[in-house]
């Protein structure tokens, strides 16, 4: 009889928390915020320059081949040249329990910071390390318009106020 009490809580102890674990909802993916940005190329353009041939900015966002976490990579398109212009990332940091992003760009720069959903905004707090060790401190904003148009808004940090620099609306274009 007390071998049997004792393999009956054993086995309830063993049963117990594989029950509990079931009973928890699968948590959310952290990644599911970026999911409809992934596919297709999105091409915001610029204001004409005096004399100059249009020019626009393009950016494709898609899955890392594990699905732990989204790549992208932005060129300018000026007139019919293309020049590569940010190549980054987005990731779960589970330390933090924030999704974060960094980046580099064509001039060696490095962008890093945390990411957090405010409704339909992804709003980026990050700092820009430039290649001479220089560091500012950047807001980016990038706005949902639907399912095929974003802004993208992007402060600096001068004197104790936010400056804001760029103001684009990307559309998808295929």
């Amino acid at each position: 009889m007390k071998n049997s009490s004792l393999l009956v809580a054993l086995l309830l102890s063993l049963a117990i928390p594989a029950f509990a674990r079931a009973a928890d909802a699968p948590a959310a993916s952290p990644y599911v915020v970026l999911e409809s940005f992934v596919g297709g190329a999105w091409v915001a353009v610029l204001p004409p320059q005096k004399d100059g041939p249009p020019v626009r900015l393009e950016l494709r966002f898609s899955w890392n081949e594990n699905k732990q976490g989204v790549h992208f990579d932005s060129a300018w398109l000026v007139g019919d040249k293309r020049a590569p212009y940010t190549s980054g990332m987005y990731a779960w940091n589970a330390a933090k329990k924030a999704l974060v992003t960094f980046y580099t760009d064509s001039s060696g720069s490095l962008t890093e910071g945390a990411v957090m959903q405010d409704g339909n905004v992804l709003a980026h707090e990050m700092t820009l390390t430039h290649k001479d060790g220089s560091i500012e401190n950047v807001r980016a904003r990038l706005t949902k318009l639907g399912n095929d148009a974003f802004t993208n808004e992007i402060s600096l940090l001068k004197d104790g106020a936010w400056t804001r620099i760029v103001d684009v609306r990307y559309e998808r274009k295929s």
